[in-house]
């Protein structure tokens, strides 16, 4: 099914790609739709709870641990890789959706000025289940269900999807704070979640599909080595988690500073960080139509300079600019998701899908859940200069490393 090529990285067989049963674009659109009502809920809880705990604790770094334990378990992404590998992938989506539901359902019983323990106990779970999803949904369902020859623009159509909604949720959660408190988003949240379960079981059967079964040890293995030998994917891994470690937490850290330094209300706070989903929407939108006459490693290049150039107005420490730098570097992520997606995704072998892209994942958002501490840190300091300091910093060295790299690779087929 596979070759390798000179580069040390694996090509799909198109052939056999194009011969896999798939879904109807209305069955791809449902499941676009039902994941972006899931979304919208997350931008409920992903504000919700900084607010809470700032407001609670007093303290930075707590309330951007919130967006930071979410991401730690990315950590075990290789475990999980094998779980969506192995298993049915569309009831194993199903079950995570609903896990998440309870799970975040909980959270307003718990929620204590005593202890944040039992609330970052089940953000951690929460993220257990939402990395399970995405890793099910992202590289298992989307790619079933997308046409055989617009596995792109299938992806562009739904990150662009799913900013959309992530530039609406936030000014919506800020109205909902206002008028129903953070616990009632967090229960609207739980119940987008049972939305997007019942989506996904009218998804065809063919969607539900198994990669290989064996043995979880060899599975686990040869997913670590299949990641190791797929040298270019390693190396752009090296650059995202960079990037990662410094921007990772930029939302977050802006409803802290938006609440604690411009005392802004939950509504002016939503409608910024609306402003970033659609610089990200923007992206995924222009993606695909972007100098498609260059090849996929240079178009991630020039995503990779976008988010740097938006890290330079984050040095200011104005409002005005940080919302600037903030869109640009948002226009930067979301491009490069859905360029980096099709990369992955012509690059890893089907039956390997789920663990090499759990191996790329725990780099990449291991970084950003770091990066929850280093700018938790950063703003509590009183110069505005530092506030976003690592982000521009971060930005600028995955650039240069992904270019550097890609400028010493031996020529080699494009993927």
């Amino acid at each position: 099914m596979t070759s390798e090529v000179a580069s040390g990285d694996v090509a799909r067989d198109d052939s056999a790609e194009a011969n896999r049963p798939r879904g109807s674009m209305r069955h791809f659109w449902i499941f676009t739709g039902a994941s972006a009502v899931s979304k919208l809920g997350n931008t409920f809880l992903n504000f919700a709870m900084p607010w809470i705990l700032l407001s609670v604790t007093g303290s930075g770094v707590i309330a951007a641990l919130a967006f930071g334990v979410q991401l730690a378990p990315y950590a075990l992404s290789p475990v999980l890789g094998v779980v969506v590998d192995r298993f049915n992938r569309r009831r194993l989506f199903i079950w995570c959706e609903v896990a998440q539901c309870v799970m975040v359902g909980l959270l307003p019983l718990v929620i204590s000025d005593d202890s944040v323990l039992p609330v970052l106990a089940l953000l951690f779970l929460v993220g257990c289940g939402g990395l399970t999803s995405e890793l099910t949904s992202d590289f298992g369902l989307i790619p079933a269900l997308a046409p055989a020859d617009g596995l792109a623009k299938a992806y562009s159509r739904y990150t662009t999807t799913i900013s959309l909604v992530r530039f609406v949720g936030p000014a919506l959660v800020g109205v909902v704070i206002g008028s129903l408190g953070p616990s009632g988003a967090l229960w609207i949240d739980a119940g987008t979640f049972l939305v997007t379960a019942a989506a996904a079981m009218s998804l065809p059967l063919h969607t539900a599909e198994k990669g290989e079964t064996g043995a979880f040890r060899k599975m686990l293995t040869q997913g670590l080595s299949s990641f190791w030998h797929l040298r270019k994917v390693r190396r752009l891994t090296a650059a995202m988690a960079v990037y990662n470690l410094g921007a990772g937490a930029v939302p977050t850290v802006l409803v802290v500073i938006a609440q604690r330094r411009w005392h802004w209300s939950p509504e002016t706070t939503g409608v910024v960080l609306g402003l970033g989903a659609l610089g990200a929407a923007a992206g995924a939108w222009v993606a695909p139509r972007l100098a498609r006459e260059r090849g996929l490693q240079q178009r991630i290049g020039l995503w990779f300079g976008v988010c740097a150039l938006g890290g330079v107005p984050l040095l200011f420490g104005h409002p005005l600019a940080l919302v600037t730098g903030f869109f640009l570097s948002s226009m930067g992520a979301g491009g490069m998701n859905v360029t980096t997606n099709e990369y992955r995704f012509n690059a890893i072998p089907n039956e390997l899908l789920g663990r090499v892209n759990a191996v790329i994942r725990a780099a990449v958002i291991s970084g950003a859940a770091l990066s929850s501490v280093i700018l938790g840190y950063t703003v509590s300091l009183d110069d505005p200069f530092v506030w976003m300091a690592p982000v521009a910093v971060g930005a600028l060295i995955a650039t240069v490393m992904w270019s550097t790299q890609r400028a010493q690779d031996p020529p080699s087929p494009e993927l």
